[in-house]
């Protein structure tokens, strides 16, 4: 099976891929902790430095990069110095942020962690601050993500929508964009909104978003995940589902075809599942972009998936990375 996956990893190569999406900055600010404040039951903590990486769909863009693809970010962002940042992470990766719609009432989204301990320990995190969008987005403004898109899509066979609830992807939006491109490829993975996007090519919800999608089902079998994943599909009319499951693998359900299940790769004992789903849906999109079936796309995501949660955080798999792993 391996040799098969292995083959398909040079046809990443240069492949252009759409990624329209909620980019998100992820700050991390490192403290060391001294003591409790006098003030208030609280920590005292002395800053030592922070780092910006992409997260949100931005962790896509890099996934997509560091596969040997070219990532083409479409998202909106702030004027304010946080919509700077990342568009300066971007040029710095050699990624274009010629597609990025700049609006002036809009927050870039920002999760600020902030990490402490002692001197000579593991740094833990203490708290989140999300500094999140409240302005109105305006017709005017979809109008031109539209626009955007319509003119890609004229080259580029595939789309990824990676929908984070900031508002940058929206149902009415697709609806008229997929109506204009059918045979496109549209890729989706979106938070609590998944069944506005119907006639997507694929999906890839995770467990705990398909329970919620199925509240009357009590998923205590393994035929109930298939029966909720083919009842998906049908109602989404996508050509298939790639069903995250976390510790337990994954499911693949096509149209015309027996459900397959995917055993997790590597160790149950999961670092940190952040960003893998990010992963998942890159590698996937790569694969079917190089000519892979939906079952070995979706095998060659979770083998790299496998790598990515036993790291820390967002964490954009290398393509050598992960043919070492296939080897």
């Amino acid at each position: 099976m391996h040799k098969k996956l292995i083959e398909l990893l040079p046809g990443f190569r240069g492949k252009k891929i759409i990624v329209w999406g909620d980019l998100i900055l992820d700050e991390y600010i490192y403290t060391t902790t001294s003591r409790i404040s006098r003030e208030a039951p609280v920590l005292v903590t002395e800053f030592e430095s922070n780092e910006y990486i992409l997260g949100g769909a931005g962790n896509v863009v890099m996934n997509v990069k560091m596969l040997g693809a070219v990532p083409i970010p479409v998202a909106f962002i702030g004027t304010g110095s946080d919509g700077k940042t990342l568009k300066k992470i971007l040029g710095q990766n050699s990624i274009t942020t010629d597609f990025l719609l700049e609006l002036d009432e809009y927050r870039t989204p920002k999760k600020s962690r902030i990490l402490s301990g002692g001197e000579n320990t593991k740094k833990q995190q203490v708290l989140r601050i999300d500094t999140l969008n409240k302005a109105e987005i305006g017709k005017a403004a979809y109008g031109k993500i539209e626009a955007t898109i319509r003119d890609l899509l004229k080259n580029i066979d595939y789309l990824i929508m990676s929908d984070y609830l900031y508002k940058s992807v929206i149902p009415d939006v697709f609806s008229r964009i997929r109506q204009r491109f059918p045979s496109r490829n549209f890729i989706i993975d979106s938070r609590d909104h998944l069944m506005e996007f119907k006639d997507v090519t694929i999906a890839t919800p995770n467990e705990p978003e398909i329970k919620k999608l199925f509240p009357v089902r009590n998923f205590f079998s393994e035929e109930e995940f298939y029966e909720a994943g083919e009842e998906l599909r049908n109602r989404l009319n996508a050509g298939g589902i790639v069903l995250k499951r976390g510790h337990k693998g994954m499911m693949v359900f096509e149209k015309d075809s027996p459900a397959q299940k995917i055993d997790i790769h590597g160790s149950s004992q999961i670092v940190d599942v952040t960003g893998a789903g990010d992963t998942v849906i890159s590698v996937v999109s790569l694969a079917l972009s190089a000519g892979a079936d939906l079952v070995s796309a979706a095998q060659l995501a979770n083998i790299a998936a496998g790598i990515v949660v036993m790291k820390e955080g967002c964490y954009p798999i290398g393509l050598q990375e992960l043919e070492n792993e296939l080897n």
